[in-house]
């Protein structure tokens, strides 16, 4: 990984391993079985409306959830539901997450799915609805649901679509724009439209001439320019992306929505040409297998099938493996390959095991404060992360850390940062939810007593009041028992009197 990547005060530069001009995609052939997972990266599980021996079609819903962040989960395949039960998932937890197993009857018999009609008769509501019926999320890596993001970007002057593909031997990007260049820009036609957006820009690196080629000749919309970006490691992160293109800074906590770009991956768009104009829900994407241990290639493969199904393809050699998922920066280790493809899955690394660095002391060299591309200080968020002081590294912006590892790869120590990272940004969040509850309990507590309290005084009033009033009362009768007897002694004497 070392040898891939060179350290500069402006940032680490990207050097491709891989020759260009591997971009072909092998489409993979139908998986005997797909186990699909419930849990999004956002929002809540999802609920399955099938039942283990139900039949099911390709695109068809089998799960979803209320939850407005999250999209229906679709079967990828054809078959019977198998199974419904807690599966290993591509995570960086290694937990379990409910799954439906699907066993493919070999047919790949499609649902009949409505069609949406000419996007521009549509409106973007009805659009980001079909989008999200069609499961789309963010494909480049971040797994956001799509019709959020369109959601809040209704009044966004300019749409982004990151075509960067900034990590080493990833390709799948560049495969699918050099293969699918008029479905893309097509796609990006639609999220104009929706946006309402006045101009949108594809970013592309300046290390794929065959790609960007075949865009520009298929793009033949006067409000879509392609522009060609340095390839450097972290430019297609979202904030420095914006600040590449158009040297605009978005501020600690706050979102590209905010200064009016909205950003959508370059696959993301390609999927959403096929749902809108093809009337298909994301069942498959494009997925690279690379590493010391294979032969690198592309696959179109469909989503549930086993990391072992589509790796078979890659002619890996028999020596020991690493299995990584995502880049070998920002990835997660992968324990087994029988954990299943999802919709976040654009890499698979199969490397040579090696022994991993001995892990030392901090140096205080201070090489990861200038390796940082978001301007943190490493060294200090390493110190408040290591000691769970989860509120000091967040005073140091470490909501702001993109979890690239250059601080890592540019440690002599090779403390592995970013794990520390991630941990505390995980511990912190799970400290918020925690005083989030404490803070609930103690208002009920609170409140509780104080409306004991309260009653307790309105009691006393009343009672207060119910006294005043029955003295009142009591006055009030001695009165009238008074003028009676003096009545009666009235009478009495003029009775006597008269006697």
């Amino acid at each position: 990984m070392r040898d891939a990547f060179s350290a500069f005060n402006d940032g680490i530069v990207m050097t491709n391993p891989y020759p260009v001009d591997q971009v072909e995609i092998v489409q993979a052939p139908l998986p005997d079985k797909v186990v699909l997972p419930l849990q999004q990266r956002i929002g809540d599980e999802a609920i399955p409306c099938v039942v283990v021996g139900d039949k099911v079609l390709t695109g068809q819903i089998i799960a979803q959830t209320q939850d407005v962040f999250c999209v229906p989960i679709h079967a990828s395949i054809s078959g019977t539901v198998v199974a419904i039960d807690e599966q290993i998932i591509p995570h960086k937890s290694g937990l379990k997450s409910t799954c439906i197993t699907i066993q493919s009857d070999g047919k790949d018999v499609w649902i009949e799915r409505e069609d949406c009609g000419d996007f521009l008769h549509c409106s973007p509501e009805t659009l980001i609805q079909h989008i999200q019926q069609s499961g789309i999320i963010g494909l480049g890596g971040a797994g956001f649901p799509t019709h959020s993001k369109l959601s809040k970007s209704l009044d966004c002057h300019t749409l982004i679509i990151n075509a960067t593909e900034c990590e080493p031997g990833i390709m799948c990007d560049d495969a699918l724009m050099q293969h699918y260049p008029r479905e893309v820009v097509r796609g990006v036609e639609i999220l104009l439209h929706i946006s309402g957006a006045s101009q949108a820009v594809i970013a592309i690196e300046d290390d794929k001439p065959e790609a960007y080629r075949s865009l520009l000749m298929f793009n033949h919309n006067d409000k879509i320019s392609i522009v060609q970006i340095p390839t450097k490691y972290t430019s297609g992160a979202e904030k420095l992306l914006i600040k590449t293109l158009f040297n605009v800074e978005i501020p600690s906590g706050g979102f590209a929505t905010d200064k009016g770009f909205v950003c959508q991956n370059v696959a993301t768009s390609k999927a959403i040409f096929d749902a809108v104009i093809e009337n298909k829900p994301l069942v498959s994407r494009i997925v690279t297998v690379t590493g010391s241990g294979v032969v690198p290639n592309n696959f179109a493969v469909r989503l549930g099938a086993s990391f072992a199904h589509i790796v078979a393809l890659a002619k890996p050699d028999d020596k020991q493996h690493d299995i990584r998922m995502g880049g070998m920066m920002m990835g997660v280790d992968v324990a087994t390959l029988a954990v299943p493809i999802c919709k976040i899955s654009n890499c698979i690394f199969v490397n040579h095991t090696k022994a991993k660095p001995h892990v030392q002391e901090c140096i205080r060299c201070g090489q990861c404060n200038q390796a940082c591309p978001v301007g943190l200080l490493p060294q200090q968020l390493y110190w408040h992360a290591k000691s769970e002081h989860t509120d000091r590294a967040m005073d140091y912006n470490l909501r702001d850390c993109i979890e690239c590892r250059c601080c890592d790869v540019v440690c002599p120590s090779h403390i592995p940062l970013a794990e520390y990272f991630s941990f505390a940004k995980a511990l912190h969040q799970q400290q918020m939810r925690e005083k989030h509850k404490t803070d609930v309990a103690r208002e009920r507590f609170e409140f509780r007593e104080y409306r004991l309290e309260r009653n307790k005084q309105e009691r006393a009033e009343m009672m207060a009041k119910k006294k005043i009033e029955l003295k009142k009362k009591m006055a009030n009768d001695k009165v009238q028992k008074d003028k009676i007897a003096q009545a009666m002694a009235r009478v009495k004497k003029t009775k006597q009197d008269k006697k």
